[in-house]
């Protein structure tokens, strides 16, 4: 095999940024077929992103030969679900983050790919950027001393009730959609952390907003916020505090729309790294089509995926409120 064949399960918004833009710049994957539950979405989506196939449903593209591997961009409530199929189809597996509803369905997704030698990869674009890799850098190099403190920020406004981001059944939540970011971000940079405590506003049973209290390794002290109804307090940064300096970091999750890297040090120094224009996207589909095609790490496979699954229902639960559940397939 010389290029990763992709079809993706669903007609997904994120398709395009995720996956069918990124692809151009990456020769060894080829998204080449979609199903989704109206064909007539897929149809739409396949000419607008020049998708050669449309199949009939999720079961004819797991069953298709010609696909090696699915791109699941489903709702969160039904990524596990969809990923166990594909594995059971002999299918290498891309799933939209978060992994799964909760921690025990990604053990079980795990579980279930042990020993078959399929790749199982979150997209978790951001983790890929190198721009995290030279964040982790600094904090080793003792560009900032030690590290006493981090915080990170996903906060902004999904005015859209109706998203399915704001709905429980679906895995909705702001700790669920914005909030997995701060959190994979500050664990990669500093380290695995436990969840010390959390406060959710909760409206109609998902987090409309969650704040989360992290021990980190060494003593740090983290915080997390997610919010999907911040107007005028909006942010999507990090910042992470030392001893004898401080690393803000502009928009960490998505590096290529006008991420910044700034080292204030506390003598009056103030440098800035350099973040790589490339998108997130682009370096995720990399490391997909070589851990496929030549074994390569994944980087953000099975086992980070269950412990940031783990993370998030301990937050769910600090904040009193129960991790979410799986969708039945209706």
């Amino acid at each position: 095999m010389s290029t990763v064949r992709l079809g993706v399960l669903g007609a997904a918004r994120i398709l395009h940024d995720a996956v069918a833009a990124p692809a151009a710049s990456v020769p060894e994957v080829e998204v080449t077929a979609i199903a989704a539950r109206d064909r007539s979405r897929a149809e739409e989506m396949a000419e607008a992103e020049g998708i050669a196939r449309v199949l009939d449903d999720y079961d004819a593209l797991l069953a298709d030969p010609e696909i090696d591997a699915v791109y699941v961009p489903t709702p969160a409530a039904l990524h596990g679900v969809w990923m166990l199929r594909a594995i059971d189809a002999g299918k290498h597996v891309l799933c939209e983050k978060p992994f799964t509803a909760n921690a025990a369905e990604a053990e079980d997704v795990e579980a279930r790919a042990a020993g078959t030698g399929l790749v199982v990869m979150e997209a978790f674009h951001s983790q890929h950027h190198p721009s995290w890799a030279r964040l982790r850098e600094l904090v080793a190099e003792g560009a900032i001393g030690t590290v006493t403190s981090a915080e990170a920020d996903f906060c902004v406004e999904i005015a859209d009730r109706g998203d399915i981001r704001w709905q429980e059944s679906m895995g909705g939540g702001a700790l669920m959609d914005l909030g997995v970011y701060p959190l994979r971000f500050l664990t990669h940079v500093l380290g695995a952390p436990t969840v010390r405590s959390a406060e959710a506003v909760e409206v109609d049973g998902v987090d409309a907003s969650i704040v989360v209290h992290l021990d980190l390794p060494g003593g740090v002290d983290g915080t997390v916020r997610a919010s999907m109804v911040a107007t005028e307090d909006q942010s999507v940064r990090a910042r992470i505090v030392g001893t004898t300096g401080t690393i803000t970091v502009h928009s960490p999750y998505g590096p290529q729309n006008g991420g910044r890297i700034v080292v204030e040090h506390a003598d009056g120094r103030t440098e800035e790294e350099p973040v790589d224009p490339t998108a997130s996207y682009v370096w995720m589909l990399r490391s997909f089509a070589d851990a496929v095609l030549r074994g390569g790490d994944p980087v953000s496979g099975t086992a980070q995926a269950v412990a940031a699954m783990r993370l998030v229902d301990d937050a769910y639960r600090a904040a009193g409120m129960a991790p979410r559940e799986p969708a039945p397939l209706g």
